[in-house]
């Protein structure tokens, strides 16, 4: 099982690259930018790879960029597009119907706004769906991002008690974010997501559609980005993730190629908990990479 140092050890034979954000080059927002991922970034579009990034993010992609902008990642320079799981939730709520009835078109928000995070209402703006005060006025409930008065959780069991009483209502859930986890704070540390709720909500017999890695519709709106760019198709794209579940999961039932990230991000967790050789022998098939690279930058090979 031969790991590569970093993604330029692997990258020459592919045109266009598709990144993940967190525990890739994004070490949460607390801590900004990994070591090198800005000058890796850049040395692949100045070599002519077409550069995306796909995040499973509820925030528009704007919002993502402006971040990333004052952290010196520069659309353009650093990357050709970004495409958020808030941005593939809002062109679904704006133009398709949704898989179950919405004879109110309402919802109700699971968890509150979280304070640190722009609003939810940005995903709904203009869109038939509005928010009701209670859950008996809605037809399905949309999944914030999971917080105590203000504080992330590392432990979802806190949760469980509400999602017992919701399963009884017998209301779809949409889950924005499949991600269970996403590290944040410094040092980052993982922390639970909306895919660690609707993953319970579902184990109680609830029932849950999501939106954004590993599901076809995010690798979609990626894919068509890059045909854009300069006609690419998935055999030309590389995706790069620290979660194998997410990550490679929907890259590989997207045709397209994948790289591991083993020392940053949720993988590196893992890592760190059993070993390299445990954890990487823990993957099933559909979650297993063509690629298991060390980390985006293990060493800049070139100046700029």
């Amino acid at each position: 099982m031969r790991i590569f140092p970093d993604l330029l050890s692997i990258s020459d034979q592919y045109q266009g690259i598709l990144l993940d954000a967190y525990g890739v080059f994004w070490g949460g927002n607390a801590s900004g930018l990994l070591p090198g991922a800005k000058e890796v970034m850049e040395e692949l579009v100045a070599s002519g790879k077409i550069v995306g990034i796909l995040s499973n993010s509820t925030q528009l992609a704007a919002k993502e960029i402006e971040k990333f902008e004052k952290h010196g990642l520069a659309l353009g320079k650093h990357y050709h597009f970004l495409v958020t799981s808030g941005e593939v939730a809002r062109t679904i709520f704006l133009n398709e119907k949704l898989p179950f009835p919405t004879p109110r078109n309402t919802f109700w928000l699971l968890g509150g706004p979280h304070p640190k995070y722009c609003s939810h209402e940005h995903i709904f703006v203009k869109t038939p769906y509005r928010e009701s005060a209670t859950i008996e006025e809605a037809d399905f409930i949309y999944i914030s991002i999971p917080h105590i008065q203000g504080e992330d959780q590392t432990d979802s069991e806190v949760f469980r008690h509400q999602l017992e009483e919701l399963v009884s209502k017998n209301m779809p859930m949409i889950c924005p974010n499949p991600d269970l986890f996403a590290h944040e704070g410094n040092p980052p540390r993982a922390v639970v997501r909306q895919g660690s709720i609707a993953k319970m909500f579902a184990e109680m017999g609830g029932e849950v559609f999501y939106i954004g890695k590993p599901h076809q519709r995010a690798y979609a709106f990626a894919l068509e980005c890059f045909r854009h760019y300069r006609g690419l198709g998935p055999q030309d794209v590389l995706m790069v993730g620290d979660t194998p579940e997410t990550d490679i999961r929907g890259a590989r039932k997207s045709g397209i190629a994948s790289a591991l990230i083993i020392h940053t991000g949720i993988m590196g967790d893992r890592v760190a908990h059993c070993g390299v050789e445990n954890a990487l022998k823990e993957l099933p098939l559909e979650d297993t990479p063509n690629y298991f690279i060390q980390r985006l930058a293990h060493g800049i090979r070139s100046a700029l």
